[in-house]
């Protein structure tokens, strides 16, 4: 299922790209010149253990809410193009590898609650305005799916980055902006509610990506989060630290 929806993005994308070049303005990526010198890595190895270990707790306490992908853009362009049936094939796919997605949470994690939304939500997430938003199994919104968790960190399907950020405390976390290199693509990948990746030794990612063994994805990361759990679960954290975990 993913190589196919992989195929279509190749045929639309080089379209894309070809639209671009030959525009005048081409819009190029500035390259990242400030990598892991931002002020946030300031007493990172200090906090890097006590601040995973808050977030464990708090997790545990609270719920994580997996981001899922519309894939809306690249769909539209397509009709705009004029290439209705391959639209409706990429809508089509996305739509089942949520689906599978979906399954494979409510089946394998146990860890604490689990809620769905989708990306075009993400700003209403971010601060905190969760009414409405979130999806059932069929991934149908519903006003009846209420989350009243203070403390929530999202997964999603994307890729782990080399960040160029550190901890950045809660009073910054709206502007913070994390640069970096992209260094593998994963089934999960967990960042807090301003969608900055969180740090090791939290166990912020899982390997692999074939949506067809999702739910064994999920189980693993279900049992690492435990792991970690049980070995931290007694940690006090003190407002130096609670500054970082949002």
């Amino acid at each position: 299922m993913v190589q196919k929806l992989n195929k279509l993005y190749a045929i639309l994308f080089l379209g894309i790209y070809l639209t671009c070049f030959s525009q005048a303005n081409l819009a190029v990526s500035p390259a990242v010149d400030n990598y892991k010198t931002d002020s946030s890595y300031i007493h990172f190895s200090k906090l890097s253990g006590p601040v995973a270990k808050a977030q464990i707790v708090a997790l545990k306490n609270g719920a994580l809410l997996v981001r899922l992908k519309t894939n809306a853009n690249a769909i539209q362009r397509l009709k705009q193009a004029g290439n209705i049936d391959l639209a409706t094939q990429v809508e089509r796919e996305t739509f089942l590898n949520n689906k599978a997605i979906v399954r494979a949470y409510l089946k394998e994690f146990t860890f604490c609650p689990v809620y769905f939304f989708y990306s075009t939500y993400s700003d209403s997430v971010k601060q905190q305005k969760l009414t409405g938003i979130f999806l059932d199994s069929n991934l149908v919104q519903s006003s009846s799916i209420v989350c009243n968790s203070s403390f929530y960190l999202i997964a999603e399907q994307g890729s782990v980055y080399n960040s160029s950020l550190g901890f950045v405390p809660l009073s910054k976390a709206s502007t913070a902006k994390e640069n970096g290199t992209a260094s593998k693509d994963v089934a999960i990948i967990v960042k807090n509610r301003f969608f900055i990746q969180l740090h090791n030794p939290f166990p912020f990612y899982q390997n692999g990506y074939a949506i067809k063994k999702f739910s064994m994805y999920v189980r693993k990361f279900n049992a690492s989060l435990m792991n970690f759990y049980t070995k931290n679960q007694n940690f006090q954290s003190g407002p130096e630290v609670q500054n970082f975990v949002y």
